[in-house]
């Protein structure tokens, strides 16, 4: 019951934003923006300081670390795989646009850089929040998640209200089958990857496919598991969809020369609708956006849900 109540206050503040937004109450705008950017950098920074009050994760930080590379590898493989081998038959469905080709492209060292230069951020006010959080003595009201379950709610809305605002022509696009076969090949995938965690690492199978269940949002997977009572796998959840995000930064040009675009999409996971969108169009050209996005927005919303419900396994 617990978990059934947990998901509909997500989806109640989530759907809040994006109904404000339609009705015109609210719209996206730089103050919007900035204040999206300030809540999520409080919600991982309170994440960091209940991780750094559990003295269970400081102990188990090179186990974290593993679990966290393992869990990006296989997840990514997982989508990959996955990809590759229904690759003859959703090419031939009505609607698929086949492979998207760009002339010129290719994103140098320094872009690169740049694109990372945030996810290294996010990273820096985790491991921050977790040095304050040891240097205090214990406090329930960090310890007991309630700050950073509220402060996850109004991140929520504010993605209400930017799914409201950035989803304006995706309707036929997220309701055409050719469309929905990608990002159903990235779940299936990265889902089968995560699997592999359950006898290497010893977890129950719904800890197994929570972890993957983030599909790269590394912001939110992390502290929804983190608020369910497991901070040491809500640590690595997060480190894990970190890595995967990079890990589509860097493997975005190689697999270009596959001719394969969905490849490259699937492998963002649910950041190919905004942080990793600029490295697949400049792999691919313009053509690939609508894809994307659409294939972004899909796995962006089913994380809020699908994370709490596998942990409830």
């Amino acid at each position: 019951m617990s978990t059934i109540i947990s998901l509909l206050f997500l989806l109640v503040f989530l759907a809040t934003g994006f109904i404000a937004a339609r009705l015109r109450l609210l719209a996206e705008s730089r103050g919007l923006d900035l204040f999206f950017s300030v809540v999520l950098y409080l919600l991982l920074l309170s994440m960091g300081l209940r991780l750094g009050q559990s003295r269970d994760v400081l102990s188990r930080l090179p186990e974290i670390g593993a679990l966290a590379a393992v869990a990006a590898v296989s997840a990514s493989l997982g989508t990959l795989l996955f990809q590759a081998l229904a690759a003859p038959l959703y090419r031939r469905m009505p609607g698929f646009s086949g492979p998207v080709k760009r002339e010129n492209g290719g994103r140098r060292i320094g872009q690169l850089l740049e694109n990372l230069k945030k996810p290294f951020f996010l990273l820096v006010l985790v491991v921050l929040g977790g040095f304050i959080g040891g240097a205090l003595p214990p406090l329930a009201l960090l310890q007991d998640g309630s700050v950073s379950t509220w402060i996850l709610y109004a991140l929520l809305f504010v993605i209400g209200v930017k799914m409201a605002t950035d989803g304006h022509g995706l309707r036929s696009m997220l309701l055409s089958p050719s469309t929905l076969v990608l990002p159903g090949l990235t779940i299936a995938g990265t889902l089968a990857g995560s699997l592999v965690l359950i006898p290497l690492f010893g977890l129950t199978p719904g800890k197994a496919l929570a972890m993957g269940s983030g599909f790269g949002w590394y912001s939110l997977s992390g502290v929804l598991i983190a608020d369910r009572g497991a901070p040491v796998l809500g640590a690595a959840a997060f480190l894990a969809n970190l890595l995967r995000e990079t890990l589509a930064f860097l493997l975005v040009p190689a697999l270009r020369a596959t001719g394969r675009h969905e490849s490259g999409v699937g492998i963002c996971g649910a950041t190919s609708m905004d942080v990793t969108l600029p490295v697949l169009e400049d792999a691919w050209g313009p053509g690939v956006v609508p894809v994307a996005v659409a294939h972004g927005v899909l796995l962006s919303f089913l994380v809020p849900f699908l994370v709490p419900l596998f942990m409830s396994f």
